[in-house]
């Protein structure tokens, strides 16, 4: 007679077919302890072949808690690989490319609408894989390809931010202020909602290009120097706070329910324009956006500057004169004008805030006078173009000015391209992605259980996940501060598991400290400042 086990028993089995012994805490503790030993010795020793292993092996260790990180606070199931397995399904990738028709994608309750980025996010993280494998050498780094990613992951987690203010108020604005009754579940409501949302992106997007600071929110999606898959994770954490009001614009004709399924569909397509592998696509380019039109976007040769706005059709730009086709004889150099030259995740998020918000209304000529000297002056400085100074040219598109010349002022593509790309020894490299793997699988966990979370421990995992990200920067720019913050991070994170009563933190703390000793000792974090310091 068989039994049916309960959802708890079905975790253990699972957790123990993929981490044998990982429930055995007195064997576990006594490995961990043997192991802590070793990697000791052999770190003070200077074995490299000892302390290769050992680090290897301590970040293996940890891994072993890494999927239960978030579960002793929660008492909570953890985040199940078996899902992202499902979600792999061939049909999931058509939400990629907006293969879908209305009747699959129209839901009378908003409330069963699926969330499609959850549905699609095991595609995206394999055709990053799949595109890692098929480019050149020099398409991909591993800081910047990791710092794009950990940017996607703040996105998600600033649930707070401007999409789900969007969700909170839309349906409010509709309720009260809709100037027609649309069929909810026809057909022609929603081809009209593919064509609004798309026109609304296009006005968004460009809003928070032109419209002086509002720049600041989408920049970090423009700052890495390559342009690949990855690329297109690399959001502004509360980008859509400064887009928000051009989603409520379609509150007045456009149902709720059609409504987010385009948000989402509509943002989901422009993830495989993100690529130097495909071509322009011929007759396509015509009314598509294309990864051709969009390497012109984040392009920042003058040509580049304020083109291509379009989310999935390239109509607009072509109606509002922002369009401009890819030149075959200029490659395109990515990033911003002015590269920031940091893998420092919140100062890449929110620096531009503070040169367009307080540096560049207080700037100063040659003898010390102001440029922008009255009030006036400072708001347009504040809300022109970012490129806006006294003398350029500006008009007035919408509700914003934007260049009469968008090449005005934009300096001419060096002739050799150098990309901010600091060494990393091999070690550190190892160490740090599979630290990497540990942040995906806890901001997954804590993505699917936040719901449940009380304050402290919803400020404590989200705490956990912006600081993994920023130490992950420290490292990769070679500072002298990546040590001593890690450090106190994983002893923090040691003495949570310990009040908590949480083992899999506790151990995965103890093991990513014992790393860090190997690392230290064996002098593989400060050989790249040294380098760095001698060049």
């Amino acid at each position: 007679m068989s039994t049916k086990l309960t959802e708890e028993e079905e975790e253990c089995a699972l957790c123990e077919h993929w981490f044998p012994g990982a429930d055995n805490r007195v064997s576990f503790d006594h490995w961990l302890a043997s192991l802590a030993v070793i990697a000791f010795f052999a770190a003070l020793r200077r074995k490299s072949t000892w302390y290769f292993g050992a680090t290897m092996f301590c970040g293996s260790i940890g891994m072993t808690g890494a999927t239960n990180l978030v579960r002793g606070a929660t008492d909570g199931c953890f985040f199940s690989a078996m899902e992202v397995l499902v979600n792999l399904h061939p049909n999931n990738l058509r939400y990629l490319f907006y293969l879908v028709t209305p009747n699959e994608t129209t839901f009378a309750d908003t409330a069963a609408i699926p969330n499609y980025t959850d549905l699609t996010m095991p595609w995206l993280i394999v055709l990053v894989v799949l595109e890692y494998f098929l480019s050149d050498d020099n398409k991909f780094a591993f800081n910047d390809t990791v710092t794009s990613i950990n940017a996607g992951i703040l996105s998600i987690m600033f649930k707070f931010g401007g999409k789900y203010l969007s969700a909170l108020v839309y349906s409010y604005f509709y309720t009260h202020f809709r100037v027609l009754d649309l069929d909810p579940m026809a057909a022609s409501t929603w081809v009209l909602c593919f064509f609004t949302q798309d026109l609304a992106y296009y006005l968004g997007h460009r809003a928070i290009h032109e419209a002086g600071v509002f720049w600041s929110f989408h920049q970090m999606h423009h700052s890495s120097e390559y342009y690949n898959l990855s690329t297109a994770l690399r959001q502004g954490a509360i980008q859509d706070v400064g887009m928000c009001f051009f989603d409520l614009l379609q509150s007045s004709v456009i149902p709720p329910n059609i409504f987010f399924v385009h948000r989402h569909l509509n943002v989901l397509f422009q993830f495989w324009l993100h690529t130097e592998i495909v071509p322009p696509l011929g007759p396509l380019e015509y009314f598509l956006n294309t990864p051709s039109s969009h390497r012109v976007h984040h392009g920042r040769n003058p040509y580049c500057i304020d083109k291509n706005y379009g989310g999935t059709l390239i109509i607009w730009d072509r109606l509002f004169g922002t369009y401009e086709k890819e030149r075959k004889n200029e490659k395109i150099a990515y990033g911003l004008v002015s590269n920031v030259h940091t893998f420092d995740q919140l100062y890449c998020q929110f620096f531009e805030f503070k040169q367009l918000g307080y540096d560049k209304p207080n700037l100063v000529d040659e003898n010390g006078k102001p440029i922008f000297p009255t009030f006036w002056d400072k708001f347009k400085a504040v809300f022109g173009p970012p490129g806006y100074f006294p003398g350029v040219r500006t008009k007035q598109f919408f509700w914003w000015r934007c260049m009469v010349d968008s090449k005005e002022g934009i300096p001419e593509i060096e002739k050799r391209v150098e990309v901010y790309n600091p060494p990393l020894t091999l070690a550190l490299r190892v160490f740090l992605g599979i630290h990497f793997v540990v942040l995906i699988f806890a901001s997954l966990h804590f993505n699917h259980v936040r719901a449940s979370l009380d304050y402290p421990q919803f400020l404590f995992g989200l705490a956990f996940i912006v600081s993994t990200t920023q130490i992950f920067g420290y490292y990769f720019d070679n500072r002298y501060a990546a040590l001593p913050c890690d450090i106190l991070r994983h002893i923090v994170v040691f003495l949570v598991g310990l009040h908590f009563g949480n083992r899999d933190w506790t151990s995965c703390a103890l093991a990513s400290l014992v790393a860090i000793t190997c690392l230290a000792q064996s002098r593989q974090i400060y050989v790249a400042i040294e380098q760095k310091k001698l060049e």
